[in-house]
């Protein structure tokens, strides 16, 4: 059970890890605006709420609670899409965050 929250965890945090390594990468130095930056590679929202989804599926199965977690993911996913000009969002970073999620989810479920 304590790996339906682990994923989703682990996602957010190697989504956030990676786009920290990039920018760093990119801009030699890293800043407290940098740190605080919205968007980017790849979608921490996609991430965390793909894996959130799957692992909940993977350990209860289709039932009333993943149907209520499947609807909020999608509206977080849908805002990110919609929203993406605003925080700097490009459609590849959330498939890429969605990717990951799902990734992730299925290795600490076969873990």
């Amino acid at each position: 059970m304590i790996k339906i929250l682990i994923s989703p965890l682990i996602a957010l945090l190697i989504s956030q890890s990676i786009k920290v390594f990039l920018r760093l990468r990119k801009n030699k130095k890293l800043s407290k605006y940098h740190l605080n930056k919205a968007g980017g590679m790849p979608s921490g929202h996609a991430a965390t709420v793909s894996a959130l989804t799957l692992s909940l599926y993977l350990y209860q199965g289709f039932n009333p609670l993943f149907i209520v977690t499947l609807i909020f993911s999608l509206t977080v996913l849908r805002d990110t899409f919609l929203r993406r000009k605003e925080v700097r969002h490009k459609l590849s970073e959330i498939l890429v965050g969605i990717i990951l999620g799902i990734a992730i989810s299925f290795l600490i479920y076969i873990i």
